[in-house]
This record gives C-alpha cells, structure tokens and sequence, in this order.
C-alpha cells in the first residue's frame, strides 16, 4: 500500500485534475481527499517534520481549489468554495502542533 503521502498526492491530483477540466465538483474525489487528509493529520501529530512533498500539495489546496472555481457558475461555485474552508481546516490539523 502506498503511504499517506502519495495518497495525499493522487487523492490531490484527482480532485483538482477533475476541477481543472471542467468535470465539475467530483464528490467521490473530494471525500477520498477529506479521508487522506484526516490519516495524515492523526499520522503527523507527533511528527517535527512532514515530507516534501506532502507540504507542496498543502500549501497548494486551498488557493488553487478557489481558483479553480472561478470557472464555474453558482451553485456549484459556492459548492467549490465550501470546500475549500473544509480543506483550509483539515490542512491546519495536518500542520499543527502538539503542545505537548
């Protein structure tokens, strides 16, 4: 099996990929994104550091999926922003910090 950060990756790509091409607001790759999102969040807890690459993809969620929307009429712009603020607050538990 693939670890979380190329699942993070593909799960990403899909999403976007899907946006980009005007195939609309594909729910099935935006719950599989939501799912990776909430194993990374739990798997790098602890973690000093997150992959590369897992960090490319994070800082690029919520900006590029907004952009994205731009393309689309109402609702399904609206639909596309909401889901940008659920990811801004799944990609903030990805990159916190225990206190502990």
């Amino acid at each position: 099996m693939a670890g979380i950060t190329d699942r993070l990756a593909e799960s990403w790509d899909d999403f976007i990929v899907a946006l980009r091409s005007n195939e609309g607001f594909q729910k099935a790759y935006y719950e599989k994104l939501v799912e990776v999102l909430r194993e990374a969040a739990r798997e790098w807890s602890n973690a000093d550091a997150i992959p590369r690459l897992a960090a490319n993809v994070l800082v690029d969620i919520v900006p590029v999926t907004q952009s994205a929307a731009d393309a689309y009429k109402e609702p399904v712009r609206q639909q596309i922003y909401d889901a940008g603020h659920e990811l801004y607050d799944l990609v903030i538990d990805c990159v916190a910090v225990n206190p502990d």
